[in-house]
C-alpha cells in the first residue's frame, strides 16, 4: 500500500488554481526566469497582465501535480530550476511573442518548452510559434479575402445598373427627339 501525501490547504488551493488555468488555456509556456530581479519579473508580469495573459511563478512540485492532474506529463522534464508559466487562451501565440520580445531586451527569461494546442515544443520550435500571425491578424486577412470578391461583385452590379440607366436615358431622349 502506498503512502498518500497530504498538503496544507494553501498548497491544495495553489494546485487547484493552476489546474483551472491549465484547463482554460490552449497553450502553456514554461520559462526559466533565473537571473531576473524582482523589478524585471514584475515588469514581465505586468506586460502579460495588460494582454490578459495569466503569468505565474509556482513551485515545480505543485506545477507538476497540477499538470499531471490535467493529464499532461509532456512538460515534466522541464520542471527544474526557477520556472514561470504563461497561459495563452484567446491567442495561443501571444505569450511567446511577449516572452521573446522581453528576452530580447533583458536576455531573460529563457523559454524552455511549451504545450501549444496539445503538442509539446522545445525551445527551437517555439521561435516559429512567436512568428505566427495573431488571432486578430488572421481574422483581418480572412475578412479581406472574403471582402474582395464581394466588393468586385457589388461593382459589377453597380455597372449593370448604370448601363441600364444609360440605355434607358438614351431611349427616352430618342423618343423625345422623335415626337
Amino acid at each position: 500500500m502506498t503512502e498518500r501525501t497530504t498538503y496544507p490547504q494553501k498548497k491544495v488551493d495553489a494546485i487547484g488554481s493552476l489546474e483551472s488555468l491549465i484547463k482554460d488555456s490552449n497553450s502553456i509556456y514554461l520559462a526559466d526566469f533565473s537571473g531576473l530581479n524582482v523589478d524585471k519579473i514584475t515588469e514581465l508580469r505586468d506586460r502579460m497582465f495588460e494582454q490578459g495573459i495569466p503569468f505565474v511563478v509556482a513551485k515545480n512540485t505543485l506545477t507538476k501535480i497540477a499538470l499531471n492532474n490535467c493529464g499532461i506529463t509532456d512538460l515534466d522534464e522541464y520542471l527544474v530550476g526557477n520556472n514561470a508559466l504563461a497561459f495563452g487562451n484567446v491567442d495561443p501565440a501571444r505569450p511567446a511573442k511577449i516572452l521573446f520580445e522581453f528576452a530580447k531586451k533583458n536576455q531573460k527569461p529563457e523559454v524552455k518548452s511549451c504545450l501549444f494546442e496539445g503538442v509539446k515544443y522545445g525551445p527551437d520550435k517555439i521561435q516559429a510559434i512567436k512568428d505566427l500571425p495573431s488571432r486578430d491578424e488572421i481574422i483581418a486577412q480572412l475578412v479581406g479575402q472574403i471582402q474582395a470578391p464581394l466588393s468586385q461583385f457589388v461593382g459589377v452590379l453597380n455597372e449593370i445598373v448604370r448601363s441600364f440607366l444609360g440605355v434607358l436615358e438614351a431611349v427616352i431622349q430618342q423618343k423625345e427627339a422623335g415626337k
